[in-house]
């Protein structure tokens, strides 16, 4: 029998303390601590205390509260195309129809692409004067609808968004399949007995049976958004007119081309702040949905 209280085991979770405290806890606590703080960014003894001087420039800039509204746009479009894009393509292969082997690569492929490849190739395809699109809307006899669509502040998110859609759609196709594959196909085959469609099985049954994979993707969803800068930055940097801009944009402004560590430092902790509390609430509603 194992003594309950042989101290020698806490050696063996020493590495993992050590890791969390030293890449987590400590970043966390000495970012807290710059953001009260003008500084830039060199030593910390050239630092100069200032209060929520930071905070109080942060949410009475009209750039950075424009950041936070198209993250929750973007949050609230991202998640809610790449369920039900994923959803709907997850059932399609599931079917197993002729060739759905290579649409299965063809969906994960963007996933393990990086950002760069993608970023630049929707730059490509959007790009007003020889981009893809507006070529085929020449072609097609639509010349009334090209725009300049990542030059126009009214459609600059939304170009942005398809490429994110487009990269990330894969990941969660990968996760509703595992989720899938848990559902009894004894469950489909009563369906059919009883008269069911296939629109009555989807909604009905595929649908609630998989809510803890909704819940999985939307909470993946909302700190993607929170942290999500590559591929914004290599499509627009923000612009046009700050109609692209996020947080971590408007951090990277701040940290890099302003040396304003102690506000760029604000920015961090209030990205963590939303952060945890959307992440609580989700878990919360999943916790009482299970019950």
């Amino acid at each position: 029998m194992l003594k309950k209280n042989n101290k020698f085991a806490y050696l063996y979770i020493l590495p993992s303390i050590f890791f969390v405290f030293t890449f987590l806890v400590y970043p966390i606590l000495f970012n807290l601590a710059s953001s009260f703080t003008k500084w830039k960014g060199l030593s910390f003894s050239t630092a100069k205390f200032v209060g929520l001087k930071n905070y109080n420039v942060l949410f009475q800039d009209p750039i950075f509260l424009n950041s936070i509204k198209n993250c929750i746009i973007f949050m609230a479009l991202t998640i809610f195309f790449q369920l039900s894009i994923g959803l709907f393509l997850t059932v399609l292969l599931d079917m197993k129809l002729k060739g759905y082997k290579i649409f299965e690569t063809i969906y994960f492929l963007p996933v393990v692409l990086s950002s760069v490849i993608i970023g630049y190739t929707f730059s490509q395809i959007f790009e007003p004067s020889f981009g893809t699109l507006n070529m085929f809307l020449g072609a097609v006899g639509l010349d009334s609808f090209k725009q300049i669509w990542i030059g126009d502040p009214k459609y600059a998110l939304f170009t942005v968004l398809v490429a994110n859609i487009y990269q990330w759609t894969g990941m969660s196709i990968i996760y509703y399949r595992a989720g899938m594959a848990n559902i009894s196909n004894d469950i489909y085959e009563a369906c059919k007995i009883d008269g069911a469609s296939f629109w009555q099985t989807f909604f009905r049954i595929t649908v609630p049976l998989l809510k803890n994979i909704h819940l999985i993707l939307i909470l993946l969803g909302t700190i993607g958004t929170l942290k999500f800068f590559d591929l914004v930055y290599i499509m627009t940097k923000g612009g046009p007119a700050g109609s692209t801009e996020f947080p971590l944009t408007y951090l990277y402004r701040r940290f890099i081309l302003e040396s304003n560590s102690g506000l760029a430092s604000a920015v961090a902790v209030v990205i963590i702040v939303i952060a945890t509390l959307l992440s609580m609430i989700e878990i919360k509603s999943s916790k009482a949905l299970e019950s």
